[in-house]
């Protein structure tokens, strides 16, 4: 945690447009992981990271997820998704005080 602490410090002071972290959360526990992507969260609107993990809770905050996966044996495939949040309806009023059927509204993360 204190070298990625560094790594956040450094990017307070100096930005980079992107960064690329490899298993840096493998040894955090999950306390710490939910500190992790809170400061994540907090530079993803500056920077783009690429990040390599396996931790369930850094993928779920993740855009866009790639992949490899192999179908034959000795065939790799590049797989990539685009993640969006799920829809959530909302109800808009009528100008007469009633109410419309509820609407849907995608909401898409965005990368930078």
């Amino acid at each position: 945690m204190t070298a990625v602490a560094l790594l956040f410090a450094i990017y307070m002071v100096r930005p980079s447009p992107f960064c690329i972290l490899d298993e840096v959360d493998a040894p955090l526990d999950e306390g710490n992981i939910n500190c992790f992507i809170r400061v994540l969260e907090r530079f993803v609107n500056q920077s783009q990271f690429i990040i390599m993990t396996h931790n369930k809770r850094t993928i779920a905050k993740a855009d866009v997820l790639y992949g490899v996966t192999m179908e034959e044996r000795g065939v790799s495939k590049l797989v990539g998704v685009k993640l969006s949040a799920p829809a959530q309806p909302v109800t808009e009023a009528a100008s007469n005080g009633g109410e419309h059927a509820p609407t849907q509204r995608r909401l898409a993360l965005a990368t930078r």
